[in-house]
């Protein structure tokens, strides 16, 4: 530690300047000694690990304020963090964890003030091109959504929260520490719209922290401001139709999860009464590039748990969003047919409990499940692609 803490001692006090060539070196060699630290998990006795990081984790941290302008050191920055928390966080101790959370968050706060705001994401021209500049120009990134993902993680904000009793607990609440994967959530959240979720590593890894996020906090997704929320549900819908299960799983769990909860508590109040037609652009997005198409098949339950509230929100806008598609299908006897199949999907009773919150049993999403597929069957073997 004493060489590390003499150079964050000697930046702090600007006895040397952090542009200085030594001291550059210096701190690439400090982070990379932590980082080969971070990764031990499979020594002899692993616990010596957290004894060691702890005492320098802020330490670490700062740097980023120094550095923060170097890709470099932050992409360092971010693995060392993002390894120790993936190796170790289930053997830390409340004190381990708090550390390892405090530091963490002035990390992705400096990160995100030099990186997020101003970063311009091009669209990759080809497959194997995105390969190759998503390794190279967007490691940062990926650090930063895993990090966060295991933030997240049950163990680790059960320990942190532990014998939390206020101003005198020694834990905290759980929220601040959903608050600091929120406010890392927003600052990736326009870069993921400018084109990186056209990588495929990065994708998944983004969706992975969506889903959680939307599974287990879907009142915050709620409370974010418009055009974050907006950011948010364009990237959910287009996951939807993604080619890969568990992105379009992912994001048609959200969806319905968004829509279970404005139904539970009317949390989307606010931003429908300004744009309406929210729920109407996710419904014909989910019918025209999911239900009725052939990629179905292997996002079959996720995609009807997802229909069947957006239909149980407002049953007359939904069955004019029927009505603007059925013309896909060609003459007027089928278009008459999918209003029919729908007619039969969505029973009154059925989406009654939808909106009382009473068909979220075993047995009752078992039911739909059945006459889902049925109806998809039905729609699918007169469907004409126009």
């Amino acid at each position: 530690h004493g060489p590390f803490a003499s150079l964050v001692q000697a930046l702090s006090t600007k006895q040397i300047p952090a542009d200085d060539v030594n001291a550059q070196e210096m701190a690439c060699l400090c982070v990379e000694l932590y980082g080969a630290a971070a990764r031990a998990s499979e020594m002899a006795e692993p616990e010596r690990i957290p004894q060691f990081m702890t005492p320098s984790l802020q330490h670490l941290s700062g740097l980023m304020s120094y550095y923060a302008r170097d890709l470099t050191v932050c992409e360092r920055l971010l693995r060392v963090f993002r390894d120790y928390a993936e190796q170790f966080v289930a053997m830390l101790n409340q004190e381990q964890c708090l550390a390892l959370f405090r530091a963490s968050a002035d990390l992705l706060k400096s990160y995100s003030a030099h990186h997020c705001s101003s970063r311009v994401v091009t669209r990759p021209p080809s497959a194997l091109e995105a390969n190759l500049e998503e390794e190279q120009s967007y490691g940062d990134i990926l650090c930063a959504i895993q990090l966060l993902i295991h933030l997240g993680t049950k163990d680790f904000i059960d320990v942190c929260t532990a014998d939390n009793k206020g101003d005198s607990g020694t834990g905290i609440n759980s929220s601040q520490v959903t608050d600091v994967i929120f406010f890392g959530l927003q600052q990736i959240l326009p870069l993921m719209t400018q084109g990186l979720l056209q990588f495929p590593t990065l994708c998944v890894q983004y969706f992975s922290l969506v889903g959680f996020m939307m599974d287990t906090y879907p009142e915050k997704v709620c409370e974010l401001p418009y055009d974050l929320f907006r950011s948010l549900l364009d990237s959910l819908l287009f996951g939807m139709s993604h080619e890969d299960s568990f992105v379009s799983k992912s994001s048609l769990c959200g969806v319905g999860g968004l829509v279970r909860e404005h139904l539970r508590t009317g949390a989307l109040g606010r931003h429908l009464a300004a744009h309406g037609d929210v729920f109407d652009g996710c419904s014909q997005r989910l019918l025209r590039e999911v239900i009725f198409q052939p990629v179905i098949w292997d996002r079959l339950e996720p995609a009807g748990m997802a229909l069947l509230p957006l239909a149980a929100v407002d049953l007359t806008r939904f069955a004019a969003v029927v009505s603007l598609i059925a013309p896909r299908f060609g003459p007027e006897v089928k278009q008459r047919r999918v209003q029919v199949a729908f007619e039969r999907l969505m029973q009154p009773d059925v989406l009654s409990k939808v909106v009382s919150g009473g068909y979220e049993g075993r047995m009752n999403r078992l039911k739909f499940k059945r006459d889902f597929e049925i109806f998809v069957r039905d729609v699918h073997s007169f469907l004409v692609i126009q």
